[in-house]
């Protein structure tokens, strides 16, 4: 079983972070985790390659570095572009917002930007969601996830009284709300982490579970992958 890492990422972008790519002839590929063959494997608009790594630590540092590219790279980008929009904000002269606004929201940005270079955020991998089919049985296999996805049923009905919810009020005693169950890879803690979202309440419950080495978690990865549905 695969699972994907990213989709539609440059070239550049991919040889900047993966040596064996640089030789490579393609625009843009998806990026895929092959537990089995120790591979990255790349699904180019010119073919399909595999790139094999010697070991699973060298596998899994693979992952890290060029994940942590793509997903805090991107962001940084997005920030960029906001502290240029709100410095020159002024598309229309005639119209002013307080500078003190401005001030704060470009310091919040930066803010966000230095903790991101400095990497004090951790990559997350969302590996898939389980089928509304497995849900139920997830949740009555657990305790602890049964009892906070009754509570919070509770509080949905509750605000379907209170005309929170596009629910019939008159179903209101009865209605339940949809459960996902949403599994993520952590790669820098070789950890995988389930967390229980509640329609229109939240996240009610969260499990992580840690391996000791990168061989236990990209195997427990390869093998959770094979339990749930892509998001896309």
């Amino acid at each position: 079983m695969a699972l994907k890492i990213a989709s539609d990422v440059k070239y550049y972008k991919l040889a900047s972070e993966l040596e064996q790519a640089k030789e490579l002839n393609f625009d843009k590929a998806d990026v895929w985790l092959d537990f089995s063959n120790k591979s990255l494997d790349l699904h180019t608009n010119n073919g399909y390659v595999a790139i094999i790594f010697s070991d699973y630590d060298e596998l899994l540092n693979a992952i890290i570095k060029l994940g942590r590219e793509l997903a805090f790279r991107d962001v940084i980008d997005a920030l960029n572009r906001v502290t240029d929009d709100l410095t020159f904000y002024k598309e229309h002269p005639q119209l002013e917002i307080g500078k003190d606004i401005i001030k704060h929201l470009l310091s919040e940005v930066e803010k966000a930007r230095n903790e991101l270079a400095e990497g004090e955020h951790k990559l997350m991998i969302k590996m898939g969601q389980l089928e509304p089919k497995e849900i139920d049985r997830f949740i009555e296999s657990n305790t602890e996830v049964k009892k906070a996805v009754e509570d919070a049923t509770e509080k949905y009905r509750k605000l379907c009284w209170k005309g929170e919810t596009d629910d019939d009020i008159d179903d209101c005693d009865e209605v339940l709300p949809a459960v996902d169950v949403i599994y993520y890879a952590i790669p820098e803690e070789k950890s995988v982490m389930v967390v229980v979202k509640v329609d229109k309440i939240g996240e009610v419950y969260k499990y992580v579970e840690k391996y000791s080495s990168a061989y236990d978690f990209l195997k427990a990865v390869d093998e959770y992958s094979s339990k749930v549905v892509d998001f896309w």
